[in-house]
């Protein structure tokens, strides 16, 4: 399922969505504000603490849902693996974020190998 271009434009005007990935029995594990960027329409999403990142761990294991504009999306995490769209992924990150804390650890190869691709499940 694709992504409508009335959810990519709320995202594009948020500056983080609620991730809520699920733990084993498919409940939400933990609701953290990420920054979040687009690109067409692709939702992408970094680790800060990179792969080792609990969240990054169960929603790659178990899926998970985002909050965006108050509604609810289940979700699948995919690993971003290209190393053309994760610095594709990178240049949309700067140029949302350009300035803000904590963008220098976003871009960072930790975060960059911790990319996913939210696919609607």
């Amino acid at each position: 399922m694709s992504w409508t271009r009335e959810i990519i434009n709320k995202i594009n005007q948020s500056t983080t969505i609620q991730n809520q990935p699920f733990d084993e029995n498919k409940t939400p594990l933990q609701d953290i504000p990420l920054w979040v960027v687009t690109i067409n329409k692709h939702i992408y999403l970094r680790a800060g603490k990179g792969k080792e990142s609990k969240w990054y761990q169960a929603g790659i294991k178990n899926g998970g849902q985002i909050k965006v504009d108050g509604q609810i999306f289940k979700i699948n995490y995919r690993p971003v693996t290209d190393k053309n769209e994760e610095q594709n992924v990178t240049k949309a990150y700067l140029e949302k974020y350009h300035g803000q804390y904590p963008i220098d650890m976003m871009i960072s190869p930790t975060c960059a190998n911790a990319t996913v691709e939210l696919i609607q499940s």
